[in-house]
């Protein structure tokens, strides 16, 4: 139990009236210590139990831990007085900044009978990604003249695993100029194990039963098998630039979140096609995922994902030096970045030379200046755009692909557009 500030007022009040009332032999002085005296003894008396006997809990409507970026989670917290006298009481349960309130409130002043129960509904929502901690809930109850107050804090925590947002990208083609054996996507110019039927040959010892073609093989009385093209898969990294002098933006709002974003969708769509995918973040260490297929290997990669929202000193050397010594040759790398740094692109034009299939996907970071600023000025604007489109130029040079994306927009029409004229180069 805690003494508020008006208690420790009220004594001295007291004390420096009798004194004072001693030193002048004034009546007024005694008048005040006598009226703090009495509220002193009063508050004394009506100051409540050492233990606060309440019971509280939080639970989610929704029943999940996981969403995505922008979803909105309902709480409730449910609190039962379990003292026989009627309490007032202070409930705040704890949010980071990260999280936002849209409905409700999280902080808020109770007026509760003997063995009464109530329930505070708030709904909140996550601009950003990552893992979010919720709680603990503080609940404080003052006693009448507010000269005392108990608090308690419950282990109520919660761990909320906020996604990336993810675009439906199901229509993009991203292929692998190299394919390996195993079964993918890719149409192969070759015979081999696929859906799209080929052409008819003469049945050999130990073709599946269900690649015989019944119907040609009655006209000619003679076994025949379908032959189908073949479909393969291939590798591809991801590498997020997430160096953080090269970030443009705010906090909640900046290159490195619409490159995340960016990665989730590209995710999706890359396993979707049954490829073997890899992932590469630069932060304050070199977070790595080795190629790999399946649901399991989509959420690993999402993990190293959400860790990732600060950025950190890594540039994109230690990224070359990892993807020449561990991860597969002639893979498809698709780097995200902003290009803000001209040394990074002289480390993608070294790896466009050594048998690597690059891509460049680019949120603009002057789309993001322009979001978040009043007032820019427009000669810089010229300038900066001017160097954009040299580096950007340069690139498609030694054959890198440049997506170059307004991260307010949807990235698949700026990708297929992209990806549409490099099949007619």
């Amino acid at each position: 139990m805690k003494r508020s500030k008006m208690f420790v007022c009220v004594a001295i009040l007291a004390i420096a009236g009798l004194i004072f009332g001693n030193l002048f032999g004034s009546w007024v002085f005694f008048v005040g210590a006598l009226s703090s005296l009495s509220l002193f003894v009063m508050a004394t008396f009506s100051s409540p139990s050492q233990e606060m006997q309440v019971d509280v809990s939080r639970e989610s409507k929704e029943d999940v831990k996981e969403l995505y970026v922008g979803d909105q989670l309902e709480l409730s917290i449910n609190i039962e007085n379990k003292e026989d006298d009627t309490t007032f009481l202070e409930v705040h349960d704890i949010l980071p900044s990260e999280v936002e309130v849209v409905e409700g409130s999280n902080h808020q002043l109770l007026r509760l009978k003997g063995e009464e129960k109530k329930k505070l509904d708030y709904t909140v929502s996550c601009p950003r990604s990552g893992n979010i901690d919720i709680g603990p809930i503080k609940v404080r109850s003052r006693s009448p003249l507010n000269f005392f107050s108990r608090e308690i804090d419950s282990k109520e925590d919660m761990t909320l695993r906020v996604l990336p947002r993810t675009e439906d990208m199901k229509s993009v083609n991203i292929h692998p100029s190299y394919t390996k054996h195993w079964l993918g996507d890719i149409k192969s110019k070759s015979i081999g194990i696929g859906s799209e039927f080929f052409s008819i040959r003469e049945y050999h010892p130990g073709d599946e039963i269900r690649d015989i073609n019944w119907k040609a093989t009655a006209r000619h009385l003679t076994p025949l098998t379908n032959e189908y093209e073949g479909e393969k898969s291939g590798d591809v990294i991801l590498v997020v630039d997430g160096y953080e002098n090269g970030i443009v933006g705010t906090k909640k709002y900046n290159t490195l979140g619409a490159s995340i974003d960016a990665a989730a969708s590209l995710s999706s769509a890359i396993l979707s096609a049954r490829n073997r995918l890899g992932l590469i973040v630069s932060g304050e260490y070199i977070n790595w995922v080795y190629p790999g297929t399946g649901k399991n290997h989509y959420h690993r990669i999402m993990s190293n994902l959400i860790g990732s929202e600060s950025g950190g000193t890594w540039g994109l050397e230690g990224v070359k030096w990892l993807l020449e010594d561990f991860f597969p040759r002639k893979s498809l790398i698709i780097f995200i970045s902003p290009l803000t740094v001209p040394e990074f692109s002289e480390t993608i034009i070294d790896l466009c030379r050594k048998e690597y299939d690059v891509m460049v996907i680019s949120p603009d970071p002057l789309k993001i200046e322009k979001r978040i600023l009043d007032e820019y000025e427009e000669t810089a604007e010229r300038i900066y755009r001017m160097e954009r489109e040299n580096v950007k130029e340069k690139l498609w040079t030694y054959g890198t692909v440049v997506v170059d994306w307004d991260p307010d927009e949807p990235l698949e029409p700026a990708l297929q557009e992209v990806l549409r004229y490099k099949e007619k180069i």
